[in-house]
This record gives structure tokens, C-alpha cells and sequence, in this order.
């Protein structure tokens, strides 16, 4: 198949929405088919690449940083593709649109598909699908609905990650809820792999992820401070950005925390693969999640990961072998978690069993999750 893979974040550009989209189109290029990423410029990227059975093409459009964007940079996204589509379109055939994301990615495909008659397909990334967490969504969601409406029921499938996204998006989609398919994300176990060797014997924790509302990085904290109570012997690594970093930065200082929590800002892959292999322990307390690729990448490390019952997490985590899960905003009870393996793990020198990694590794590999969406591709 000749595919055309829309997404205004592809790496470098964004977080775990670009990764996942370059694995599916590197996963279906690899099974023979024809790969066309459409995408934004950054400075320093190339304009046009090309790869086996892959070329990439980025537009110039507005994009002020390399791990955020808003609304506005979305929309310039929209137009420039649209503008550069009407052309090219003409000269080069596709058999299908992959949009990332309803909005701009499905908008984009939808103007393709009235345009030149190409089907598509969207996958959603949590966020861009009514009414997924309406705590920080919902004026969003209330704006784009009609919109997001047309774009997905006009798709041929809307792929989400989990069930609970699933759950969501038939009570959005109605009487096009058949179109709605479960395909998880995957997970790079030839890359994230677990090295003991390097692990240190100081009690490290991370976090790791946007730092928004969603990720719950406060209540983290919270145990964090209640930990530093009970003991010093630990050091935390925060691993990202965002818009709540200065108030986390502040939150640490005036709680005497600066000694015992440090902020790294986002990592590349190498350096990222390391804080899993030296680090104890993997903290996720996130209040809603499409799939986390960062709980996916620590567990392919065989780190112990306490995280929150969202999203696939439930079926990813088995209770006290390779993590457990703690209930949102329970900052107490996360604290005596984490102490808890401190005192009964950690110090005992635990490790994952590895048959356990074999098992999400089997399940969850990368090329497994590219051949379910090869599948329902084909099957169009």
C-alpha cells in the first residue's frame, strides 16, 4: 500500500504521539509498504528524507518548540498541508491517509478525502477525542466537537490504545462505534533493555513526561515530601517539561526538597535508556493516559513501576512483581509504596523476573502491534 502518515509532531518534534507514529510507519515500511510522513519543520531538520520505503516532508510552518505546540501552530500545520497537498495529490497516488490525532491530523485527511477520494484513518492519542479528561480538555472538546464529529465519522476506523479509550469513543462516535478499533502501543524491547550492572545501589526514583495537570506531577511530590520525612536516603530525577515546571521548581525549594529532587528537561533516547538501567524505581501517577509509552519503555528495562489504573496500565503491571498500582491523587498512599519497596525490594537487591519482560515482550513488541494495524489495513 501507498500510505500517507499525517502528523504535525514527528520526531524530533513532540513526545509520545511522534515516537509511536514513527514506529508504525518504520513497522509498515518494513512489511513492504510505501511510507509518506507529512509533517512539520524544525530548524536544523532536513526538508525532504528519504529512507527505505520511507520519505519524510516537513513543512514550514509556525513551531516555536520542539516538545509543545498549541493551537495555533496546529491550525498553521492544517493550512500549509492542505496548501501543499492540492499539488501534490495531483502527482502522486495514495491508497490511504494516516492521521495522527482527530485535529490537525484528521481534518488534513479529510480535506484529502473530499478532494481526491483517499480514505483514511485516525488514530487518536487520548487527548483529541471528546470528552477525555474534561479537567483540562473540556473547553477544548466543547469548541472542536462538531468538527472532531465529522472528521472521525467520515474515517474508516478510529484507532484508540486502550479499552477504557474505547469506552470513551463509542459514546462519542454513536451508531459509528464499529469503526472503533483497540490496538495498543508498543514498546521497543530491542532498544529499552534491562543492564543490572549499571544499576545503582543509591535509591533513585524518576518521573518522567509532560509536566501538566494530567501527569499529576504534584501529587508525586506531595509523597515525595512525605518520603523525605521518613528518610533521606533516596534522590529523584524528573525527566521533561512543561507548563507546570516553574511551580514544581518552586513547590521543591520552599518545601527544602532542592537537595533531594532534580529536573533534567526532556532527554534524548541514549540518555533516557540510562536513567532506566541506573534507576530504582519508576513513579506514574497520571490521571489519564491514551497508553504510555514511558511506563512501556521503564518496564522493557525491568524497572519496577508504580503507577495509576488508567488506560492499559491494569494489564501492564503484575502486583508487586514488575510494579503496582496506586489510586489517583492518593499522595499518602503512594509515599508508602514507594517506602514500602524500599524496605522489601530495593534493599534486598529485587529484580523483575525476566520471563516477565518476555511476556509484554512478546505481546506488546513493536512489530506485533504493526502487523494488528497491517491487518485491519488491509482488511479496508
Amino acid at each position: 500500500m501507498k500510505i500517507l502518515m499525517l502528523n504535525y509532531e514527528y520526531p524530533p518534534l513532540g513526545a509520545g504521539a511522534g515516537v509511536i507514529s514513527k514506529y508504525i510507519t518504520d513497522g509498515l515500511a518494513a512489511l513492504g509498504h510505501q511510507m509518506t510522513v507529512l509533517t512539520t519543520w524544525y530548524e536544523g531538520e532536513k526538508e525532504t528524507e528519504e529512507q527505505e520505503n520511507v520519505k519524510i516532508i516537513r513543512l514550514k510552518c509556525k513551531r516555536k518548540n520542539i516538545f509543545k505546540s498549541n493551537i495555533f501552530e496546529m491550525l498553521s500545520f492544517s493550512k500549509e498541508s492542505k496548501l501543499f497537498l492540492t499539488e501534490y495529490c495531483r502527482n502522486n497516488s495514495f491508497d490511504l491517509c494516516f492521521a495522527n490525532f482527530s485535529l490537525p491530523g484528521g481534518d488534513i485527511a479529510f480535506f484529502v478525502k473530499k478532494n481526491f477520494n483517499i480514505p483514511y484513518v485516525v488514530i487518536s492519542h487520548g487527548h483529541d477525542i471528546p470528552w477525555f479528561f474534561p479537567e483540562q480538555m473540556l473547553p477544548y472538546h466543547l469548541f472542536t466537537y462538531r468538527w472532531i464529529k465529522r472528521i472521525c465519522t467520515n474515517a474508516e476506523r478510529l484507532f484508540v490504545q486502550s479499552e477504557p479509550m474505547k469506552i470513551n469513543a463509542d459514546k462519542f462516535m454513536g451508531k459509528y462505534k464499529y469503526k472503533n478499533v483497540v490496538i495498543p502501543n508498543g514498546g521497543d524491547f530491542n532498544v529499552f533493555m534491562p543492564d543490572h550492572e549499571k544499576k545503582s545501589s543509591r535509591f533513585r526514583i524518576i518521573f518522567s513526561g509532560r509536566l501538566v495537570k494530567q501527569k499529576d506531577p504534584f501529587t508525586f511530590l506531595k509523597a515525595i515530601k512525605l518520603l523525605y520525612s521518613v528518610t533521606d536516603d533516596f534522590s529523584v530525577l524528573i525527566i521533561g517539561d512543561g507548563p507546570l515546571k516553574k511551580k514544581m521548581q518552586y513547590y521543591v525549594n520552599r518545601n527544602n526538597l532542592h537537595n533531594k529532587v532534580s529536573f533534567s528537561g526532556w532527554l534524548p533516547k541514549e540518555q533516557l535508556l540510562e536513567e532506566h538501567q541506573t534507576s530504582s524505581l519508576k513513579v506514574a501517577p497520571s490521571l489519564e493516559e491514551g497508553m504510555s509509552i514511558s511506563v512501556m519503555e521503564s518496564l522493557a528495562c525491568g524497572q519496577y513501576v508504580i503507577t495509576t489504573p488508567v488506560s492499559e496500565n491494569p494489564a501492564l503491571i503484575q502486583d508487586q512483581v514488575n510494579g503496582e498500582l496506586v489510586e489517583m491523587r492518593d499522595y499518602r498512599s503512594l509515599a508508602l509504596k514507594i517506602l514500602r519497596f524500599y524496605n522489601e525490594k530495593f534493599v534486598v537487591g529485587y529484580k523483575v523476573p525476566d520471563e516477565i519482560r518476555e511476556e509484554k515482550k512478546n505481546k506488546y513488541s513493536w512489530h506485533s502491534i504493526v502487523k494488528r494495524y497491517e491487518e485491519v489495513l488491509l482488511g479496508l
